[in-house]
């Protein structure tokens, strides 16, 4: 199967615009522009792209959802510097009611391509007690710690999104509004701060590393790896199956038994051993249980080997478990995506692409069997492509739950483009093509 290069989204942002004169791209400007709640369908329905148009159009794309973003107010984080003194006084993140003090750390150079972006959650959890959303000093301590780490051992170049719990009184670092948070994030980082969006990691100490294998779990195509120190989670809450294409190391105590600690990561690892054995082009991780320790631990091989992984935003096969993660639903995954939320769940995806072959596999779990699947007949599964992954305009082969269904033939299309865009403002998510699938035949 032809595979993306790592360096495509740099290159294509290097080529000249040249749609920049076209009558389409204000009308592209001005749909950026507009709150999402008002736009519409996106313009350029009209304009077909056979893969070099789609290396044109994308500079300019970027750059109007970069301006559209902005005139909407969306820009909120603070300029990079090297200035630690200036960059260590914390500034504020407010979603719905809640409210995020954080830091925002560079350190080194940024490389051509791009930042690479931690974000860094500090261990302590919640206080049903804590008098206010900040007033339990172990969370202070403990988010005072992140930014020393980062001083003493976090790996250079790389930009370090650090912020403090919420709500002391809730805890959790997966919590709805943390999700909402952390893709706002990452994706004002990609859009105004120069993140590569294949370099962007997650990683957490005790609490904080709890929150990292269930991001891994539940949305692995956020990150290109997450890191747990001196945490474990259990399989139910963190779906392994569903971390073939995010890597993942937990870093645990031999020693670190209260809530069976170094139990869980043991069980994770064993079941990610099986899944890689079974599907060798994915599943990447390490558990290292390091001798002698018990909630302390070394923290320093964590993130120096986060920092060498690149997220694979086109890969062969997607495995994804659709269901509420705290009460939030996503309803896109890397190439995958639903034209809406499932009426049951959990539902069980796994999408194969290789060469101009679509096999896809849909299941719900039984009611009155547990533990048996059944297929899936209802709702549509969107397959966003470009010429990295087939060949457009040829003919893709589609089975479904092992029957074969018609041909489909994707095409360039500019507002698809436009799109999905739009939806994560990542340009290495966006795609000039999709096929759609009806679950029902």
């Amino acid at each position: 199967m032809p595979r993306a290069p790592v360096a495509t989204f740099v290159l294509s942002l290097a080529l000249a615009p040249l749609a920049a004169q076209d009558p389409h791209l204000a009308a592209i400007r001005t749909w950026f522009a507009t709150p999402p709640a008002e736009r519409g369908p996106a313009p350029g329905a009209d304009i077909a792209l056979d893969a070099a148009a789609v290396a044109r159009w994308l500079p300019d794309l970027v750059a109007a959802c970069r301006d559209g973003e902005r005139a909407l107010g969306a820009e909120t984080l603070p300029p990079v510097t090297t200035n630690a003194e200036q960059a260590l006084q914390p500034h504020e993140r407010k979603v719905g009611s809640f409210t995020f003090p954080y830091v925002l750390l560079a350190k080194g150079d940024k490389p051509a391509g791009g930042w690479p972006l931690f974000v860094c959650l500090h261990g302590g959890g919640g206080n049903a007690e804590a008098t206010g959303p900040h007033a339990w000093d172990v969370n202070d301590r403990e988010w005072q710690a992140q930014k020393t780490l980062w001083a003493r051992i976090y790996p250079a170049p790389g930009l370090y999104f650090i912020p403090r719990m919420a709500d002391d009184r809730q805890g959790r670092w997966w919590f709805d509004h943390n999700q909402i948070a952390f893709d706002d994030v990452i994706r004002e980082a990609i859009l105004f701060r120069e993140v590569d969006p294949d370099r962007v990691y997650l990683m957490g100490i005790s609490e904080g590393g709890y929150g990292a294998i269930r991001f891994a779990g539940n949305r692995p195509d956020r990150f290109a790896a997450c890191g747990a120190m001196a945490a474990a989670e259990p399989l139910d809450t963190s779906p392994p199956q569903d971390m073939r294409n995010v890597a993942l190391r937990i870093d645990i105590g031999e020693r670190d038994t209260m809530f069976d600690r170094v139990g869980l990561a043991r069980r994770m690892g064993d079941r990610l051993a099986e899944l890689h054995a079974a599907d060798p082009g994915g599943y990447d991780f390490v558990v290292n249980v390091q001798s002698g320790r018990g909630h302390g631990i070394d923290y320093r091989p964590c993130p120096q080997w986060l920092a060498t992984k690149v997220r694979n935003a086109r890969p062969d096969r997607i495995v994804w478990t659709v269901r509420p993660f705290h009460s939030r639903v996503a309803v896109q995954n890397g190439w995958l995506a639903l034209a809406a939320v499932p009426a049951t769940m959990p539902l069980h995806l796994t999408a194969t692409l290789r060469g101009n072959a679509l096999e896809l596999t849909a299941e719900l779990e039984a009611a009155d069997k547990p533990g048996t699947r059944l297929p899936a007949t209802q709702g549509r599964v969107h397959v966003r492509v470009d010429a990295a992954m087939v060949d457009l305009g040829r003919a893709v082969t589609v089975r479904v739950n092992g029957k074969d269904r018609p041909a489909q033939t994707p095409h360039g299309n500019l507002a698809t483009m436009v799109q999905t865009l739009a939806e994560r403002g990542d340009p290495r998510l966006c795609f000039p093509a999709e096929l759609v699938v009806d679950l029902g035949g």
